[in-house]
């Protein structure tokens, strides 16, 4: 489908990665109305030469995912400003860097509220720790009220801390003491990819955890 590019905004991933997002005037495609698309990084901006104000061509990869390909007109005269990334971090200020050979740009600042609330997003995950109950609207509240900066401070919570949340009865606000205390009896590997650790995915957590055995073997490894 084509349609405007309105605006480049920037979103902050649970690693600190910064992906530029387009946002575009709404367009019907394949099924679903699409708003926003990804842009993936800077250097692929610039490579397809994508501005704010242009006609562009989006698509959806393997029928899921909406992309910016292309540019309609990329000739024409009038057209906006060349993108240019930001030093700092929109969500912090932190300034951002990239990490060795990485053609993304980074936030680093441990404490950048979007990363601190994906962290624990992914860290409560079924994948992870399957702590039921904690989904995006309840760490968004634990984290804004300041109950919760780390995944490490979800096991200090209180029944008293949570019953003001929105929405947190008694019953609810219980079950979730309860899946948070549950999740103590995880076995390792879950416990390594829930941590977040940049490279661990699902398979490579399986491979430490039966390769080491413990966290005291894992954090004793040499390279």
């Amino acid at each position: 489908a084509t349609t405007t590019l309105q605006d480049i905004t920037l979103q902050v991933g649970r690693l600190g990665k910064i992906t530029p997002v387009a946002e575009l005037k709404a367009v019907e495609l394949a099924g679903t109305t699409v708003k926003r698309a990804s842009l993936h990084n800077e250097d692929e901006i610039h490579r397809r030469d994508i501005r704010v104000g242009d006609r562009v061509v989006v698509e959806k990869a393997g029928e899921i995912i909406p992309q910016v390909i292309s540019v309609v007109n990329p000739d024409r005269g009038d057209r906006g400003p060349k993108f240019a990334m930001p030093e700092h971090c929109p969500a912090c200020g932190e300034e951002l860097i990239k990490l060795g050979e990485d053609v993304d740009w980074r936030c680093i600042n441990p404490e950048c509220p979007p990363q601190i609330r994906q962290r624990i997003e992914h860290f409560a995950s079924r994948d992870a720790m399957d702590i039921e109950g904690l989904g995006e609207a309840v760490v968004d509240q634990l984290v804004s009220a300041g109950l919760i900066k780390t995944y490490a401070d979800l096991y200090e919570l209180s029944k008293v801390q949570l019953l003001p949340l929105e929405r947190m009865a008694s019953k609810s606000a219980q079950n979730l003491l309860d899946a948070i205390e549950n999740s103590k009896s995880q076995s390792l590997d879950p416990v390594i990819y829930a941590m977040g650790i940049r490279f661990v995915g699902k398979t490579v957590a399986r491979d430490l955890a039966d390769g080491f055995g413990s966290m005291d073997g894992l954090m004793d490894a040499d390279e």
